[in-house]
């Protein structure tokens, strides 16, 4: 969680090999893709997808969804498999009992496409694209529908066009977990509030390898850093841990 390695063999053997841990590891934290590949998740990538179904967990309880203390962020180094993180936590938190969808909102079409090759290379089907607001309508209305990638424009689009007492509208009290991929763009906007104003029990949830802090803030607004926006920073794996690890090229 601190990103510390552990470099004593003995060490890491009581902690890794503790069958608790193993059998997390096993069941929770590996992906078998389509492909035949067994994927296991980084110390790191379970860390963060741990923190972020705690704080659903949490604040579920604490009846708190729709605030600040509901959601968080995860400062993770470009190129250190945000993806891989961003999946499982999306398939693991609709497996919780009470949580009715994960939104997983990119910022341009062409990652909404490949966000969703990624997914369905990780599990067969488990997303359908959205190539526009209709579809997108679609499966917001469809409860077998539990991940929906879908772009910040298009979720826009939906949210001005659906007024509170229609049909369409019934997503915006169900209990959902929206998650903005490179949470550093496009999120300071008026689309962003509007959709934050539009859902009640919600958790927002933003992922970033450059998350704005005051001294790299730009504008007036009120609203500023990635802090502000999202909340508390559950995780972080900077570029200087990911270089250490041999993750990503220096």
């Amino acid at each position: 969680a601190r990103n510390v390695p552990i470099p004593d063999l003995r060490d890491f053997a009581r902690t890794f090999f503790a069958q608790r841990t193993l059998r997390q590891i096993l069941a929770r934290y590996c992906v078998l893709t389509v492909d035949g590949a067994l994927l296991a998740m980084r110390p790191y990538q379970i860390a963060a997808t741990e923190r972020i179904l705690e704080r659903i967990r949490i604040s579920s309880n604490m009846r708190a969804e729709g605030t600040m203390a509901a959601g968080g962020y995860v400062w993770h180094s470009t190129g250190s498999g945000k993806t891989l993180t961003s999946f499982k936590t999306a398939v693991l938190a609709t497996e919780m009992e009470d949580l009715d969808k994960v939104l997983f909102v990119v910022d341009r079409q062409d990652l909404d496409n490949q966000t969703q090759r990624e997914y369905n290379r990780f599990q067969k089907d488990c997303v359908k694209g959205t190539a526009d607001t209709k579809a997108l309508r679609a499966q917001l209305r469809d409860p077998n529908a539990k991940i929906v990638i879908t772009t910040i424009q298009k979720l826009s689009i939906f949210v001005k066009a659906t007024k509170r007492g229609s049909e369409d509208a019934a997503i915006y009290d169900r209990h959902v977990a929206i998650v903005f991929d490179e949470c550093h763009r496009s999120q300071f906007g008026e689309m962003h509030d509007a959709i934050v104003r539009a859902f009640r029990r919600y958790h927002l949830f933003g992922f970033t390898g450059t998350p704005i802090f005051a001294a790299n803030a730009v504008g007036t607004g009120v609203v500023r850093t990635t802090e502000q926006r999202f909340g508390d920073r559950l995780h972080a794996y900077t570029i200087v841990d990911a270089i250490r690890d041999g993750n990503v090229l220096p």
